[in-house]
């Protein structure tokens, strides 16, 4: 799903929220969705076609049926509130909140699925990553021996990553030029299957490649109740975008790590 911040009106997020369950369940209809939102199906019908608005307090109750992340469901109460508050004072404040929602858009851009198809390969966000590292040389023999890939394959993977302004040379070093990419929640796609297949393989080669202490695989087998498959996800979402930002705070970097609920090295150690 998009980060929130990137629709551009609540209208957006909830069409994309129905087709996401449509994904999931083709038998999925705008009556169950209303239904799910407690509200009447010809009303829902009316607001994701912009002829009907959502009061601020029932934003509230949508935003919970929903099961929003906190951040979510204030860009989404806000997003109403800009368009149909009762008065002209109130919606510019609700606009003027939403602000902050883009400025932050500004530094967390999600990678969009035309770019995953060409970059679908893992090695492409190693590559990100390493420039970041302390000791990082601007050499692809470097950089395929740091990955155990091919200098053809950096060499390739710096070109296309270029084209798609992800990477920028600057003062004859390579630069991360969007400091944070994010894929595409939900979406059936052959190049996001491709991705993680590849990385579940260097999972298990980790398993006995690795030592014990430069490496953390858990695993909980526990019961659910399936209506809470979502809200399961979306905290680990969070807890992911968490994880990342406290790691791109760090300096003096030496080292590339996948976190796939398996966190393992994927740079080799230098000789």
């Amino acid at each position: 799903m998009m980060k929130p911040m990137q629709y551009s009106s609540y209208h957006d997020l909830l069409n994309d929220e129905f087709h996401k369950r449509k994904t999931v369940n083709a038998s999925y209809s705008l009556r169950a969705f209303a239904r799910d939102l407690n509200l009447p199906a010809p009303r829902l019908s009316q607001i994701l076609n912009r002829k009907q608005g959502l009061s601020v307090d029932t934003a509230e109750v949508v935003a919970k049926k929903l099961k929003l992340s906190d951040n979510k469901s204030k860009w989404f109460c806000h997003s109403v509130g800009a368009l149909h508050a009762r008065s002209v004072k109130e919606r510019n404040e609700f606009k003027s909140r939403i602000g902050e929602f883009k400025e932050e858009a500004k530094v967390f851009n999600e990678l969009q699925l035309e770019y995953f198809k060409v970059i679908s390969d893992w090695y492409h966000f190693a590559i990100l990553e390493l420039t970041y590292l302390s000791t990082f040389q601007n050499d692809p023999r470097w950089m395929a021996d740091m990955l155990g890939i091919s200098i053809h394959e950096v060499q390739e993977a710096i070109v296309r990553m270029k084209q798609l302004e992800l990477l920028a040379e600057k003062d004859g070093k390579l630069v991360d030029t969007f400091k944070f990419l994010a894929t595409p929640n939900d979406v059936p796609s052959v190049s996001l299957k491709k991705f993680h297949t590849q990385l579940m393989k260097k999972a298990m080669e980790a398993i006995f490649t690795q030592d014990v202490m430069d490496r953390e695989y858990a695993s909980n087998i526990v019961s659910i109740k399936k209506e809470k498959i979502p809200e399961f996800k979306e905290k680990l979402r969070d807890f992911r975008r968490e994880f990342e930002h406290d790691a791109s705070k760090h300096t003096d970097k030496d080292s590339v790590y996948c976190l796939s609920m398996q966190f393992y090295e994927l740079t080799r150690k230098e000789t």
